[in-house]
């Protein structure tokens, strides 16, 4: 699996991560759940070693599910992101939702810890002082901000002390290209991560049509790919965007991983575009990815 460098960390981080937004608490049988565990295992082989959850997901559940599988293997060779909603606005009860969630996951820290969305209850100022302590007191290792402007990001990253903003999650795919135009171009310049969630849209672009749709095919048809792998491929093939699409069936997981091996043209990245956007943006080349250690799971699985 592909890596790039982590913002201004030493650290490398997969171009394609596992998105746990579907993990539902409510009616579900325990097929269901063993099914989204044996994905995230998957995933986890195929070096999706990333894995992004949310206490809003499931209500805590998908937190519970990614803890169970992630102890069957070696923590350090997990990169784990979660998010705190924003209906806690006290810092109290902040710090209380990580220590929650860190529980649910069974595990002593996050890789890193996101504000999930901003809030009219709790100030960006606010936010930023639980989660520069989170980070002081071995909490998370690094810390983000989720569906903020650019604006707001700022303004979060003036009230930090001691440590960095390295990453703002946002909604970008094919037909939602306005964060890859309003926002990346700031990341990129300051060297800050923009992870694109919902990268395959609502309904993963079967009932695309027109224009978009023959552009995308004709990409597809040039590597012998999926329109899905390539609306993947686009995504990652610009500086400083990694992805996290959810995958709940196998066959899906596959496709996805080899998306992160296609190396676009930089023709057929502004040909898949909706306005012009400068070469700088895109890479050039694929980073060598970060050796590779061995994955080690638990004689339980």
């Amino acid at each position: 699996m592909r890596k790039i460098q982590l913002a201004n960390t030493k650290e490398k981080i997969s171009v394609l991560g596992q998105g746990t937004w579907g993990i539902s608490r409510f009616f579900k049988d325990k097929d269901y759940y063993e099914q989204w565990k044996d994905s995230l295992r998957k995933g986890i082989q195929l070096g999706m070693t990333h894995i992004d959850t949310a206490e809003f997901y499931g209500w805590g559940k998908a937190e519970q599910v990614v803890g169970e599988v992630i102890s069957e293997y070696d923590r350090d060779d997990l990169f784990i992101t979660s998010k705190i909603f924003p209906i806690h606005f006290r810092k109290k009860s902040m710090k209380k939702a990580a220590d929650k969630s860190l529980k649910r996951l069974n595990i002593e820290h996050f890789d890193l810890y996101l504000i999930h969305w901003p809030s009219f209850l709790i100030s960006i100022e606010k936010q930023m002082n639980v989660l520069e302590d989170l980070l002081q007191n071995g909490k998370t290792r690094y810390i983000g901000v989720s569906n903020f402007s650019v604006e707001q990001f700022k303004k979060g990253q003036e009230y930090l002390k001691n440590t960095e903003l390295i990453n703002n999650q946002l909604s970008a795919n094919l037909t939602e290209q306005e964060h890859l135009y309003e926002s990346l171009p700031f990341y990129q310049k300051k060297n800050v991560i923009m992870t694109a969630y919902s990268p395959l849209g609502h309904k993963g672009y079967n009932d695309l049509e027109g224009a978009l749709r023959k552009k995308l095919e004709q990409v597809a048809k040039n590597h012998n790919a999926t329109i899905q792998q390539i609306a993947i491929a686009w995504l990652i093939n610009h500086k400083n965007v990694i992805t996290i699409p959810k995958a709940f069936h196998i066959n899906h997981l596959k496709e996805n991983a080899r998306a992160a091996e296609i190396k676009l043209s930089n023709d057929e990245i502004k040909l898949l575009h909706s306005k012009p956007i400068e070469s700088a943006q895109l890479i050039t080349r694929f980073e060598e990815s970060a050796s590779s250690k061995t994955i080690s799971v638990s004689p339980a699985e």
